[in-house]
């Protein structure tokens, strides 16, 4: 090569490598590395060294190319058919809890799914109860009580022949039970949630009571054994701190009727006297108390929860109902006792209109009041008398005068 030729190489080498210099030093740098690998870990510019390449992957066809050698950071391709990372758990199939969540059943209502279904150790579960029993302000007869229908519950829970379902409800019912023992308890707690509490407690108590009670058909039992359960899980949703106070209080005032209503139908002074009027006012009761965990539960339909609504505001205007308050001065017109009045306006509250308020004729102290009205011939609503005083009340209401 002749001297002229390798001077203009020589001009062309200089000029480009110090443009490429003034213009791109960490280019330089890099290109500088890939030349000589033996020092690629002196060169003090690694956040520009090309990463390792990612492990061996061959992507669905649909999925695009690889990322280029020269980009910065490679992506990793999103493959749903790559195999776990060790340690990874496999995915849970629908409606299970995760890790995280709720320890209950995933059932499909949240007033279930934070219950736990795991039968607690017996002795322990009686032993924390019948202490909180024991310190209740109650009278001794209603805390014998309380420590029969624990006693009934746990036995179901232990008995081998009982359904594991069963045992799931009894399960829950003890332990929302204890918890509301607990909330009594507290000191934080307003002496009238403490009432309210006490009064929930001994409904629920007695509803498992009746549902172990051999007396009781095996369907009624059925039928006590969910509402205590319904009963238990509205008790603890209305311990929720973040439920408004409009609603709580709507919700108190449906669950204590139904807890009086229980109490009622039971105690020998006040129960109907004929099975067919028991189990007029046990519909009743469950389907208050139904309602009431329809719109609890958010994974209510919207039509069903709307007919609930209705259910409970038409069952908590009972006593401004127009048939009712007529019915009430067409009683009043034969001078009865205070306590008379008093039955009828309770009954009513319990089990609504028409059947709580005949359920209130019925009582003992509306004996003198009724005979004396059955026999008025004079009155339109003395067919209704004649009816209450010698059938089933539930029976009575087409006898009710229409406009």
């Amino acid at each position: 090569m002749s001297k002229t030729a390798r001077r203009q190489i020589s001009r062309v080498l200089g000029t480009s490598c110090l443009a490429a210099a003034l213009a791109l030093p960490t280019a330089a740098a890099a290109a500088a590395v890939t030349q000589a690998p033996a020092r690629q870990h002196t060169t003090g510019v690694p956040a520009q060294t090309p990463p390792p390449p990612p492990p061996p992957y061959k992507p669905p066809a649909s999925e695009p190319n690889s990322p280029a050698p020269n980009t910065p950071k490679p992506v990793q391709p999103n493959t749903p058919n790559t195999p776990a990372s060790p340690g990874s758990q496999p995915p849970k199939p629908p409606g299970t809890p995760s890790s995280g969540g709720s320890s209950g059943p995933a059932t499909g209502s949240p007033s279930k799914s934070q219950a736990p279904t795991q039968s607690p150790a017996p002795a322990d579960a009686k032993k924390e109860a019948e202490a909180k029993i024991a310190a209740l302000n109650v009278p001794e007869d209603v805390k014998q009580k309380l420590r029969d229908g624990l006693n009934k519950a746990l036995n179901a829970i232990q008995d081998p022949k009982t359904p594991a379902a069963d045992k799931a409800q009894y399960t829950r019912i003890v332990n929302e039970i204890n918890n509301t023992l607990k909330v009594i308890q507290s000191p934080t707690t307003s002496p009238a949630d403490k009432a309210t509490y006490t009064k929930l407690v001994r409904g629920i108590n007695e509803a498992v009571r009746l549902s172990q009670d051999p007396k009781v058909p095996p369907a009624d039992r059925a039928v006590y054994r969910k509402l205590a359960d319904e009963l238990a899980m509205a008790t603890r949703d209305l311990q929720n701190p973040t439920l408004p106070p409009d609603q709580k209080a709507f919700n108190t005032k449906v669950l204590e009727a139904i807890s009086d209503g229980l109490l009622a139908v039971q105690n020998p002074t006040t129960a109907p006297k004929k099975k067919e009027d028991v189990a007029q006012v046990q519909r009743a009761l469950q389907e208050s108390t139904e309602a009431l965990r329809t719109i609890q539960d958010p994974n209510a339909p919207q039509q069903a929860k709307d007919a609930a609504k209705k259910t409970l505001d038409d069952r908590a205007a009972s006593r401004q109902n127009p048939k009712y308050l007529e019915f009430l001065a067409e009683v009043k017109r034969y001078n009865p006792s205070d306590a008379c009045l008093a039955a009828i306006d309770s009954r009513t509250a319990q089990a609504g209109w028409p059947d709580g308020s005949l359920w209130g004729l019925t009582d003992e102290s509306c004996s003198d009041t009724l005979t004396t009205a059955a026999s008025d011939n004079s009155s339109r609503w003395n067919a209704l008398f004649l009816c209450v005083r010698d059938n089933a009340f539930s029976t009575c209401s087409v006898y009710i005068p229409q406009d």
